[in-house]
């Protein structure tokens, strides 16, 4: 084989490396940002355990109670637990990620990324892959502690919860990619953010199951959290359906209306312009016609 068939075999492998060596230092920039923001630490990553710690050592002496939650039968232990994991995920995958991106937006930093050679797509996946591994952390954390609250889980159910933890990510991300684009500023940010989130999270039923009439309950039952919460609370349930498949065409359905939004309308500016992952290319094009 000549020279010249492998040079650009060898600048496409050079290319990956590269690609791939800036990704890394971005994933470990937005790490070190992350854990190092004692703010993003309380709110982010503390809060849900704190509301384990209160709700678990609240009902820690009905642990074993048996709950009936029409087709399973869950124990109050395994009930906090699931509700947790739900709050969790909502709070890492979606608020996290919608007051992350909002801020950014705010103060430019997208914006002075674009003005590098750094591909959109390195960007968004450097933060979303510190905001998976965030989640795992504090999943890990909320697992321990849980092993200490009497949660019990029947072996044959594990993969069933990883696979509705899975989801719950894949559901949320997106959707806190979306909501980003929902304040006007980053003050607005967190009043705006968490005044959808903390009443998602609570009326899911995923702590205590609240009595919520006909129409509201209606409501609730399609909105992200319900549904995630039905798929945690069976995974960790003594009997009942192995799959509750409403709650995943819900999901599935709420994970794609965030990713077409997202797509469609993200900014990486507050300004109108450039918008969108190919605006940069567009305007380029836009401008070598106008030069011709």
């Amino acid at each position: 084989m000549s020279t010249t068939d492998t040079a650009p075999a060898a600048r496409r492998a050079g290319a990956r490396a590269n690609g791939l060596r800036t990704f890394l230092l971005h994933v470990d920039g937005e790490l070190k940002e992350f854990w190092r923001s004692p703010i993003t630490l309380a709110f982010i990553v503390l809060m849900p355990v704190m509301f384990y710690l209160g709700f678990g050592f609240a009902f820690r002496s009905e642990a074993d109670t048996v709950l009936d939650l029409g087709d399973y039968s869950i124990t109050q232990a395994n009930l906090s637990f699931g509700g947790v994991l739900g709050f969790a995920l909502m709070s890492v995958a979606f608020a996290n990620v919608a007051i992350g991106l909002a801020i950014r937006r705010h103060h430019g930093l997208f914006k002075r990324f674009r003005t590098t050679p750094v591909k959109p797509v390195t960007v968004m996946g450097a933060y979303l892959a510190n905001t998976l591994l965030t989640t795992v952390v504090v999943l890990a954390v909320i697992v321990v502690i849980g092993m200490f609250m009497g949660v019990s889980v029947p072996a044959e159910r594990v993969p069933l919860l990883l696979a509705a933890v899975a989801l719950g990510f894949v559901c949320m991300a997106p959707l806190g990619a979306a909501a980003s684009l929902l304040p006007p500023n980053a003050d607005a940010a967190v009043p705006m953010i968490n005044g959808i989130f903390f009443p998602t999270a609570f009326l899911a039923g995923g702590f205590i199951i609240l009595p919520l009439g006909d129409t509201l309950g209606a409501i609730v039952d399609v909105l992200p959290g319900r549904p995630l919460t039905v798929l945690l609370h069976g995974a960790l349930s003594e009997g009942g359906p192995l799959w509750d498949w409403p709650s995943v065409w819900l999901l599935l359905g709420w994970s794609l209306l965030g990713t077409v939004v997202a797509l469609r309308w993200f900014r990486w500016a507050s300004e109108r312009e450039p918008r969108g992952f190919g605006a940069g290319k567009r305007k380029d094009a836009d401008a070598g016609t106008e030069g011709a």
